[in-house]
């Protein structure tokens, strides 16, 4: 019997693994009762991993590109950390994500629904109908056929105008279609081109080194001035510059490189040497084909409207207006118009005061929900976060901008009137037959467009483009963020090293893949290791077993040869030859292994003879060559009994299987029987596995027969009701469904005296009382009740990683108002606003540095801490009891008054 697997058992590595297994499992139910790792066990964590061998040393069978990728996925992990350690000072985003968890209802009460949902159907069903005798009155109406007739016309005539014109331009003249009957002149001979391969570099070298705009040594010495502007020392190395930036980067230090000007510098001078190199010749060639193209898009432009005119004048599309008016006044006077048209009008103006109705109590809905102290918190660690996120800026001057838009829209009389004299004007051109053929309706419609032109676009133009100010202004504090910037280089080198070459164009790597198939997935499945099993527990009747502490191990799991073999057979025939095909394949599996330790057992036969009651510990190994199968399948021919694909052979075999008793009541007894129990036993569980193999496959096809046969009675079916009928897809899914549950029904009625269970814990499981030796359901029970511990969000059980914290974590700065330019939020025309509303005010809510605070600042800052907005324990100074900033605190929008 051979004594060799993969990879042999270690007793002291597989507990350290699968505790860590076990630990992640705890991890996960720490995440699902609600809890998230701290700062200080995420810096710990992401330490670990950074120190892990596939990132510290990466294996030498890497490519080149295959390392580079390595490093570029160390320097995110490190970005990131210190991003998120950084920006989350004092846990923000833990406590944000808790306290959403913690909501409550307050004083909130719930809308109630203003229809059931029997009459929103009955009335969805009126709405189609209405629709529906709309649609039919115009396609049937005359004047509607008569203007698609015409545009048909028109469309062809275009159509010809094209056709023409490209028969045209492929035509020859009438010159060389006189000259192709003539012969060459006399004794004429040209070059013979040189069309070799050397012949061909040589020619393109050439044209290229002619016209190129700088050569290497130009770059070289672009770069050079470049360096030289930005350093502050005026060095030409650029490995100084870098290496200075990356210092200051690192550091928060500012040492004066000057990036900027030195690509100004850089550019100029390729810019200056282009001039020179390229000749005058080829820069006025270049500057004239420009000019023409410029010119030709004009001139291409001002033909295709003249064209259109030409097609389309003024008069034909008075008329056009004209008949489409004829044709609405023909449908309004049809009886089932005013109908179709009263019922889609009382169901939209039922609907628009349900809408209402639902807007004022979902205004006190969220008053309400202002009331929950989690609510405000958590508002309060979202804005915060985002200042953070933003280069530490405040976003007081946007829910100033919010807030002055939203009053002032809520409060304007002429605003409301207008809306209410679009909504007269369409019910009269839909109800009085011939209103629109009238000049008052073109007047009418003038008049409101240019109201509704100086409301919606003028009129808040400035609110508008101040709340659109201060949004620019914010996100580009995101950029100019430096910790947000250098993320995002990481990020942007990681996915370029991922997917383009050396010159930035994207290129598929196939040594990548190669890296991928041949050294990361087999380490992945190495590393894998050892893979806790959860308790396996059986009862019925007869007998009870519990089979505890199964821990497989990766390499030896993992089979050592997979083979697929495929024969496909394929013919076309006619007339009265039929048409055949055939597929095959044969599946081939070998060297699966086993060498498991410590497995716990307990088995109590309640029924017949011998009662049997064992308690103990057992070693399963099976080495050399292991379990091996090998499967021939084919497509069923139509005289088999099955419908899709059927097995032709199947074959298994099992070596080098022993089973090791460490503890046993019947220890003595098991070891005389063993040489005969293994000869006998082993035929035996060969038959059983080819017969389980072959059942399995049987039942696979009987199965998707079914489906099939279902989803082809639901198509059937459909042909009946098409209103109603699925596609494809769908007929299929549901059928799956319906076959599965009928599945589940069954074996639900066979397995009613029947148990079997995994148990992860000992809370899952049906015999509780029994503790077995080593039980990993018992230390899984352990993780589970030490992820519920800790405060709030807190819980010790995410303390995975051994690395020490960093201390290279920097200090997040104070949010503060920042000085900016935005549009003054004041409102054009009259002012006629409800009395005790204000409008905005041109200069209200803007930072120029020494003024522009709103009121609600004065109100925020008390006079001890007026100026010190320094965050302190992950809160700002200046606020309430809590500490938490008042700033924007009679906001409409954050208050839950609006």
């Amino acid at each position: 019997m051979s004594s060799t697997v993969n990879r042999p058992t270690n007793v002291k590595i597989k507990e350290q693994d699968v505790n860590q297994k076990l630990q992640l499992y705890g991890i996960y139910s720490a995440f699902a009762n609600g809890k998230v790792p701290s700062n200080k066990q995420i810096d710990v964590a992401l330490n670990s991993a950074l120190a892990s061998k596939p990132l510290s040393s990466p294996s030498a069978k890497l490519s080149e590109e295959g390392r580079n990728l390595v490093a570029d996925l160390r320097d995110v992990i490190e970005q990131a950390k210190l991003l998120l350690l950084t920006k989350n000072e004092g846990n923000l985003l833990q406590d944000f994500i808790w306290q959403t968890q913690q909501l409550s209802v307050g004083d909130t009460k719930l809308p109630g629904a203003p229809v059931d949902k029997s009459t929103a159907q009955q009335h969805g069903n009126q709405a189609l109908d209405g629709l529906r005798t709309l649609g039919t009155l115009m396609i049937s109406n005359g004047q509607f056929r008569k203007l698609l007739n015409d545009a048909t016309i028109l469309l062809r005539d275009v159509a010809g105008d094209a056709a023409q014109s490209a028969a045209n331009r492929v035509n020859p003249s009438q010159e060389q279609l006189a000259q192709i009957d003539g012969p060459a002149e006399d004794n004429v001979w040209h070059d013979t081109p040189n069309i070799s391969v050397s012949g061909l570099k040589a020619q393109a070298r050439e044209q290229y080194n002619k016209n190129k705009p700088f050569s290497r040594g130009d770059a070289q010495n672009a770069l050079g001035d470049a360096t030289q502007s930005a350093h502050p020392d005026g060095s030409r190395d650029p490995a100084d510059a870098a290496d200075l930036a990356a210092q200051d980067q690192q550091n928060g230090t500012a040492s004066g490189v000057d990036a900027q000007g030195g690509a100004k510098a850089g550019l100029s001078n390729l810019k200056d040497t282009a001039t020179d190199n390229v000749p005058d010749e080829n820069q006025d060639r270049a500057r004239d084909v420009a000019d023409k193209t410029k010119a030709k898009a004009g001139t291409s432009k001002a033909q295709t409207k003249d064209y259109l005119g030409k097609k389309m004048p003024k008069e034909r599309r008075e008329q056009t207006i004209w008949r489409l008016r004829k044709m609405v006044v023909e449908i309004q006077g049809h009886q089932d118009y005013q109908q179709a048209i009263e019922t889609l009008l009382d169901l939209a103006e039922q609907y628009a005061g349900h809408g209402k109705n639902l807007g004022s109590q979902g205004a006190g809905t969220v008053k309400g929900a202002h009331t929950d102290n989690a609510l405000t918190t958590a508002e309060a660690d979202l804005r915060t976060l985002i200042e953070r996120f933003a280069n530490s800026t405040s976003a007081d001057d946007l829910f100033d901008a919010i807030n002055n838009i939203y009053r002032d829209a809520e409060k304007d009389p002429e605003l409301r009137k207008w809306f209410s004299s679009c909504d007269t004007y369409v019910r009269k051109c839909l109800k009085e037959q011939g209103f629109i053929m009238q000049d008052a309706s073109t007047t009418e419609w003038n008049e409101l467009y240019d109201h509704g032109q100086f409301l919606l676009r003028d009129r808040y133009r400035d609110h508008t483009n101040r709340i659109i100010d201060e949004f620019k202004f914010l996100g580009d504090q995101f950029d100019q963020d430096p910790q947000n910037h250098a993320f995002g280089v990481a990020v942007q080198k990681l996915f370029n090293d991922l997917g383009n070459d050396e010159n930035g164009k994207p290129t598929f790597k196939t040594h990548l893949v190669k890296d991928v198939s041949s050294v990361i997935l087999p380490a992945a499945f190495e590393n894998v290791r050892y893979v806790p099993i959860p308790r396996i527990e059986f009862s019925d009747p007869m007998m009870d077993g519990i089979v505890e502490n199964l821990v497989i191990e990766s390499d030896n799991l993992m089979p050592n040869a997979f083979e697929i073999e495929s024969d496909n057979y394929f013919r076309w025939g006619r007339k009265r030859e039929p048409s055949r095909n055939k597929n095959k394949i044969m599946v081939s599996v070998s060297g699966v292994q086993m060498d498991i330790k410590d497995v716990s057992y307990h088995v109590n036969k309640k029924q017949g003879f011998p009662s049997i009651k064992d308690t103990g510990i057992m070693d399963i190994f099976m080495g050399g060559s292991g379990l091996s199968f090998k499967i021939a399948m084919e497509t069923a021919d139509k005289s088999d009994k099955q419908h899709f694909f059927k097995i032709n052979t199947v074959n298994v075999d099992v070596k080098n299987l022993n089973i090791k008793l460490k503890q046993s009541n019947h220890k003595l007894l098991f070891g005389l029987v063993k040489p005969l129990l293994f000869r006998v036993v082993r035929p035996v569980v060969q038959k059983v596995l080819e017969k389980q193999i072959r059942d399995t496959v049987h039942r696979g096809d009987a199965l998707a027969f079914e489906i099939h046969t279902e989803a082809q009675r639901a198509a059937d079916a459909a042909m009946n009701d098409p209103e109603n009928a699925q596609n494809i897809y769908s007929r299929y899914v549901e059928a799956a469904k319906m076959k599965m549950n009928q599945g589940k029904k069954t074996t639900q009625d066979v397995a009613d005296n029947k148990k079997v269970n995994m148990a992860m814990t000992k809370h899952d499981s049906i015999f509780p009382d029994i503790n077995l030796p080593g039980g990993i359901s018992t230390q899984a029970t352990k993780f589970k009740e030490l992820a519920a511990k800790g405060d709030k969000w807190e819980s010790p059980v995410f303390g995975i990683g051994s690395a020490p914290e960093s201390s290279n974590i920097p200090k997040i700065a104070a949010v503060s108002r920042k000085p900016h330019n935005a549009t003054g939020g004041s409102v054009r025309g009259a002012q006629n606003f409800e009395s005790g509303q204000s409008t905005g005010t041109g200069n209200r809510g803007l930072t120029n540095g020494s003024s522009g605070f709103s009121n609600q600042v004065n109100q925020a800052f008390d006079s001890n801490g007026a100026q010190d907005l320094s965050l302190k324990n992950g809160s700002t100074n200046g606020g309430d009891k809590s500490g938490r900033t008042t700033l924007g605190a009679n906001n409409p929008v954050l208050s839950g008054s609006a």
